[in-house]
Order: C-alpha cells, then sequence, then structure tokens
C-alpha cells in the first residue's frame, strides 16, 4: 500500500471488510479495501492468503494510459510492467518514454540503493517520517473501519479510539508478569 499512495498520494478515506474465511488463524485471511485519495482519485484492494497461487498485482488506470505490473508474489515493482496507451495512436510515444526510464533496484536492493544515495548526499525519493506514520495510520484505518463497519477518515485524531495500539479497549498489551 505503501507503493499505491506514492503513485496516487496519501489516503483521505479507507473502508475496510476483513474476514477470516479460508484458514484456522487467528486473524483475517480476506480483504477487500476501497481508498480514497486526497488528490479525488479511487483504488481499491483485494487481498487473500486463500488462493492455490501467491500473486501480487498493481494496475494504474489514468486517463490515456493503463500500467500493469508483473505478477510475482509480493514483489509487483520487480518484473515486467506493462504500459498501454487508451489511444493506439499515442502507443509509440508510451513506449519512447518507457525505454528512456533506467532500470533501477526493486526490493531490499533498492531499499539499500537509495540508504547509499541518501548517505552519499544524492537522495531523491527519500521515505520521511510524515511517510512512515501515514502508513501505520492506514493499517490502523483498516482495522477501525472494519471493527466499525464504516468508512474511516484520515488523518486519525490523537484521541481515536485504536491511537495507542490495535487491541479493542484502546490499550496495549500488557507485559506479562
Amino acid at each position: 500500500h505503501d507503493l499505491l499512495t506514492a503513485f496516487m498520494g496519501p489516503v483521505k478515506r479507507v473502508h475496510a471488510e476483513l474476514a477470516t474465511l479460508v484458514n484456522p488463524i487467528e486473524t483475517e485471511d480476506c480483504a477487500a479495501l476501497t481508498i480514497r485519495h486526497a488528490s479525488g482519485a479511487v483504488s481499491t484492494s483485494s487481498i487473500t492468503l486463500g488462493a492455490a497461487t501467491d500473486t501480487s498485482r498493481f494496475r494504474f488506470v489514468f486517463e490515456g494510459l493503463t500500467a500493469e505490473s508483473a505478477t510475482l508474489p509480493y514483489a509487483p515493482a520487480e518484473g515486467d510492467w506493462t504500459f498501454t496507451a487508451r489511444s493506439p495512436r499515442s502507443q509509440s510515444d508510451i513506449d519512447a518514454v518507457v525505454a528512456g526510464v533506467p532500470d533501477s533496484p526493486a526490493g531490499y536492493a533498492g531499499l539499500f540503493s537509495a540508504v547509499s544515495d541518501t548517505l552519499a548526499g544524492s537522495s531523491g525519493d527519500d521515505v520521511t517520517l510524515l511517510d512512515a506514520r501515514r502508513s501505520i495510520e492506514f493499517a490502523t484505518a483498516v482495522y477501525a473501519s472494519s471493527r466499525a463497519g464504516t468508512p474511516i477518515d484520515l488523518p486519525l485524531p490523537d484521541d481515536h479510539p485504536l491511537a495507542n495500539g490495535w487491541i479493542p479497549g484502546g490499550g496495549a498489551p500488557s507485559a506479562a508478569p
């Protein structure tokens, strides 16, 4: 979801339906999310741990372009992407832009490359503390929405019941004696 917000901007509202339907586990194994971004964009996310195979995929649909990732499990940024123009007349322009984009490492290799760039003073796409807060806040809003059965607006207020932990009742787990 961090990659999604990198493309579409911060989340303004999320509505989540979570369930445990497939596996005998203590947490959810299926989820359906509807996400409204501050930019006005709408995105959806569906998650299941019950599929016969593991796949991850992004599909971005813009006014004149659809971009689709490969389906590598938990690594949609890796592998080949397809970029399809809505108008066939524009496809050669899109192909030319894509051909001019340099390859860069993804996953942990990309993370370590970005850290190295930052340490060398040549950073560009730094992850900030605000980005980290928004990521944790998004996950919190997903659970809050599922429990309440309603959409949750972001940013969460400081007095939100899950601001100090996700355990029902608002408390963090106490240390075992």
